[in-house]
């Protein structure tokens, strides 16, 4: 047995893991901007039916009428897109040696050539054995820059969604 089978018995299948960790987290953040969405289109109802017309009433409204976009936004098909989005992905300058190589976030900050050299030392070798084992490495880029796209879109729902929460807070502490 050579020392680099011993390190690395199988780049295939932990890059496929990899994979299969950005996958998830691309369907847990679908799952909590579906509901974070519903949840503002079943406010606005709310509040239109209980309190029309106030003032906090048509900013709350406004508000979450941002959500909704947002929300139709995350599940767009230009967030699937190969290339770097100025507003949606991390700056590749913010690359650091102390990036975690199987968190979505910090896997999108790398090209795809620099993240096999990277994959390829963070794993124990065999990644660069073959064009495949880069092309997993392509799909696995891929889904982190989708997966941080799709959390950036979640954050600013939430923070919208929230500044709605505090002034109908506000709105019962007045009461």
């Amino acid at each position: 047995m050579s020392v680099s089978s011993h390190l690395n018995p199988e780049p295939e299948r932990r890059l496929w893991i990899i994979h299969g960790n950005m996958r998830r987290a691309i369907d847990r953040t679908d799952i909590k901007i579906g509901a974070l969405t519903a949840f503002a289109a079943a406010q606005m109802a709310f509040i239109r039916a209980t309190a029309p017309g106030t003032p906090l009433a048509h900013s709350a409204i406004v508000l979450l009428s941002a959500v909704l976009p947002i929300g139709l936004a995350a599940f767009s098909p230009f967030i699937e897109v190969q290339r770097q989005l100025p507003f949606l992905d991390p700056g590749m300058d913010k690359r650091s040696a102390g990036d975690c190589l199987i968190a979505a976030y910090d896997i999108a900050k790398y090209p795809q050539i620099e993240l096999v050299i990277r994959l390829d030392k963070y794993l124990g070798g065999g990644v660069t054995a073959t064009p495949y084992y880069e092309d997993i490495v392509g799909q696995i880029v891929a889904s982190a820059r989708v997966a941080t796209r799709k959390r950036r879109f979640f954050l600013a729902a939430s923070a919208l969604t929230a500044i709605v929460q505090l002034g109908l807070f506000w709105q019962l502490l007045l009461k």
